[in-house]
């Protein structure tokens, strides 16, 4: 059964237009991503908005109809998005590579191909423009508190220039 527009349209603002797998967003990728069921129909999952998960083609693909046995270990699930603590299981380097934190995040990882080039090098690209974002900041924090001090030696500078002024003035009498 085909997942109804007014569930995709609520999947995909939950997901704030982002694959909830990678973090790609349809701006990244030029167009509206997948729904995939995280419990795939094909095991018995259904179309209910928490099986739902706004995916972009790859990690869709890459995830297909897997589905581990019930009583599968732990470190053969995948990470549910929205649900599972990403952080725990999965840490992200400054040059964009993924490392499992935990057997099971490594299978995330190594199960949706969340080290491709491509996201690699998205993610490090991000963080290059965070620190290019951090460093505009600092930047002009730098330059508000210059100005400031500047503003202040100036009206120094203007004080000053009165107060010898009328000693001048005062001198001449």
């Amino acid at each position: 059964m085909a997942v109804s527009a007014e569930a995709r349209a609520i999947v995909r603002v939950a997901f704030g237009g982002q694959c909830g797998y990678c973090g790609v967003s349809e701006t990244s990728v030029g167009g509206e991503l997948e729904i995939d069921h995280f419990h795939p129909l094909a095991a018995g999952g259904s179309d209910d908005i928490e099986n739902l998960v706004y995916a972009c083609t790859a990690c869709n693909r890459f995830k297909g109809d897997y589905a581990p046995a019930h009583d599968a270990p732990e470190s053969l699930r995948l990470l549910r998005p929205q649900r599972d603590d990403f952080g725990a299981h999965v840490e992200e380097t400054v040059h964009g590579r993924l490392i499992g934190l935990t057997p099971r995040g490594w299978f995330h990882i190594q199960r949706l191909h969340l080290n491709r080039p491509q996201l690699v090098e998205r993610r490090h690209l991000l963080h290059v423009l965070q620190a290019q974002r951090s460093e505009l900041s600092r930047s002009r924090e730098a330059e508000a508190r210059l100005r400031r001090e500047n503003e202040a030696l100036q009206g120094e500078i203007t004080r000053l220039r009165a107060a010898v002024a009328a000693l001048l003035g005062g001198s001449e009498r």
